[in-house]
């Protein structure tokens, strides 16, 4: 996969965020785009910018937390353009809330989108790239999927599934020639940060956030890199890989740390009377 000209690179989650800056950077790089988002007009937007450029993609309307949109997304997409050689399952949603105040609503809401929609689209397209004997998977985690984020509990279930869930394809898929890399990018600069369910929280728990985002269209960068490279893993920026290298040094120094900015955490954005 060291060359992606012509490929056919499937993004979901595309119309905006992480997935728009993928799409961009595989479109730039020779690419065919198959476009998939719940939002038709962030499609239609992308989709326009690339076909302006004289790149080519397919756009598909599909809610990835119904299996049956999925399976007519297949139908279409294989129809019409063939099997994905790149996979990328990007899509997601969060929520900051303490843990014994979550509902079951919650927890669907966030496991629907960010574990369910990507087992949607692996259960469905993964045999056929196996059976061709080629293609890559690329599984949008987080650095919650390396070390849990106190009050994302449902966000960092999701996460640390999709880590086991990539690691799984990537040693199945080796006897098929299909690679897996798992992406877990710290706090990035995307509609995401001002779309997470606050429960309990002010709204400058993430406007602080957003305010050392990192740039979307570097972590793309090094997403694709990791594609040509096979890797099993992209971590960006690098201060993720420090605190990650801290936590397999030692497991007491992390839980030091998490109860430390889980207690900061609460006393300066909590609302009163919330606990």
């Amino acid at each position: 996969m060291k060359d992606l000209r012509g490929k056919l690179v499937m993004v979901t989650g595309a119309a905006s965020g992480i997935g728009r800056a993928l799409a961009t950077r595989f479109s730039k790089e020779g690419a065919v785009l198959a476009l998939v988002d719940i939002d038709e007009k962030g499609l239609a937007s992308l989709a326009g910018e690339i076909r302006s450029e004289g790149r080519f993609a397919h756009t598909y309307v599909t809610d990835l937390r119904d299996s049956e949109q999925v399976a007519h997304l297949k139908r279409r997409l294989v129809s019409e353009a063939g099997v994905p050689d790149v996979l990328v399952n990007s899509a997601g949603v969060a929520i900051v809330c303490c843990i014994e105040e979550t509902s079951l609503e919650d927890w669907h809401w966030v496991l629907d989108l960010n574990l369910w929609g990507y087992i949607n689209v692996i259960h469905l397209f993964l045999a056929d790239m196996f059976q061709r004997g080629s293609g890559h998977v690329v599984n949008v985690a987080s650095a919650a999927g390396l070390f849990a984020v106190p009050y994302q509990a449902p966000y960092n279930t999701s996460k640390h599934a999709v880590m086991g869930l990539t690691d799984s394809i990537r040693q199945e898929g080796r006897r098929y020639g299909v690679g897996a890399t798992a992406v877990c990018p710290g706090m990035i600069d995307t509609p995401i940060v001002g779309s997470v369910r606050l429960l309990g929280f002010k709204e400058s728990t993430t406007s602080t956030a957003g305010r050392i985002a990192a740039s979307p269209d570097k972590l793309a960068i090094a997403i694709v890199n990791g594609v040509k490279k096979n890797k099993p893993l992209v971590i960006y920026p690098p201060a993720i890989r420090v605190i990650y290298g801290l936590k397999k040094l030692s497991q007491r120094f992390t839980d030091l740390c998490g109860a430390v900015v889980a207690r900061v955490l609460y006393k300066m954005h909590h609302e009163e009377g919330a606990a």
